[in-house]
């Protein structure tokens, strides 16, 4: 798994390097695993798809007492699993109260309530020896332990003493290169970033800077000749790369759910709103030309499937306007007439010629954007 800058002061390299050296390396896989946090997966993975690479996306924990691991959810669940025990570390409290930027405190029971489905790899430290069995008991999606080369002089020993490890314990090891960078002549700002961490000089910081450039990404050929002897750790990194096949392609906006009224559906409900909404803008009845542009944004609406956004939108308009904050929808809405009986807008239809494709084209597969100003005083209560 490789880190971007969004392990902060960490990762010496954008998403867009780091793809484009693994596609000129010959890689058809590129795992990302930032610290406590799924900030660089988009930019990884729309690097990736541009480059016909198939991004693997996760991150790398560290419990507050010490463990990491790589971690990587295997499908849609899991991943929905994994950005709630990111959420959970990064919060004070259940009440939502928030720590400061970059604190994540997540303790063993709290990974374990959240690791099924998601691949764990054990990032070995002094202390694993003794903490595995009660790790493997407690995380039985834990089945890899993460060696590479930090050419200290060891790493045979060190490696093999792993491996003797994972095996006593049903686990196998599993090749990596805890990447930091795309290219070796990266290495000195990954220095300075680390100084600025630990604050602290280049004079200064001895042993907290990596000892050599090594925390670049190699090619295939040279992780399958650095680990001939362990011919199984690269067999488990293709295995794991292969079984987590989540894609953030997956995703897609849920709108909150809403009470309706027995067999009502949000569609019904839309249409009921803009309807009132319309008698409400004409107490004198609604003009034949607005009741056509209704009727016509109403069916795209029901078939673009998105009555729920523009329920959402209305929602928070009218709590706002009860509490007395000025809000004003703008851009692009003000050329719908559902959105201007609804209250979001005040751009009137019968006086203007709107182009609703403007604002809604069955071309398009996302949602329309529906923009709304609050006073900047109190737009937080808003939020």
């Amino acid at each position: 798994g490789v880190t971007t800058p969004y392990s902060f002061l960490r990762g010496a390299s954008e998403a867009r390097e780091l793809v484009g050296a693994a596609h000129a390396l010959g890689y058809d896989t590129l795992g990302v695993a930032d610290l406590n946090t799924m900030a660089g997966v988009v930019r990884l993975h729309a690097a990736a798809k541009k480059a016909n690479l198939r991004p693997v996306i996760g991150c790398r924990l560290r419990l507050k007492t010490g463990e990491e691991f790589l971690a990587y959810p295997q499908d849609r669940v899991a991943y929905g699993r994994l950005c709630s025990l990111l959420t959970k570390g990064k919060r004070l409290d259940p009440d939502g109260v928030w720590q400061a930027k970059g604190a994540c405190d997540m303790m063993l029971d709290d990974l374990a309530a959240h690791a099924d489905g998601v691949r764990l790899i054990a990032l070995p430290d002094d202390s694993l020896p003794a903490r595995l069995p009660e790790l493997k008991r407690r995380l039985p999606t834990l089945r890899h332990i993460a060696v590479s080369y930090l050419y200290r002089g060891d790493d045979r020993a060190r490696i093999n003493r792993l491996d003797r490890l994972a095996r006593a314990h049903g686990l196998s090891i599993l090749a990596t290169n805890d990447v930091h960078y795309h290219a070796p002549d990266r290495r000195p700002l990954q220095d300075v970033m680390t100084c600025i961490r630990e604050k602290t000089t280049i004079q200064r910081a001895g042993f907290l800077l990596d000892a050599n450039a090594e925390r670049h990404l190699k090619s295939p050929a040279e992780m399958m000749r650095l680990f001939a002897d362990w011919p199984h750790a690269i067999r488990a990194t293709r295995e794991v790369a292969d079984a987590c096949a989540f894609s953030l392609t997956e995703l897609a906006y849920e709108y909150p759910q809403m009470d309706l009224a027995p067999n009502e559906t949000p569609q019904d409900r839309l249409a009921r709103l803009t309807w009132q909404g319309a008698a409400g803008r004409y107490p004198g009845g609604v003009p034949d030309k607005v009741q056509k542009l209704l009727i016509k944004e109403l069916e795209i609406i029901g078939l673009k499937k998105i009555p729920q956004y523009f329920l959402t939108v209305h929602e928070i308009v009218l709590w706002a306007r009860a509490q007395n904050i000025l809000c004003q929808g703008r851009g692009s809405a003000a050329n719908s007439a559902v959105c201007y009986v609804l209250g979001i807008t005040s751009v009137d239809p019968a006086e203007q010629e709107l182009l609703f494709e403007r604002f809604i084209s069955l071309d398009r597969d996302e949602p329309p954007d529906i923009d709304v100003d609050f006073e900047h005083e109190r737009r937080e209560e808003v939020i």
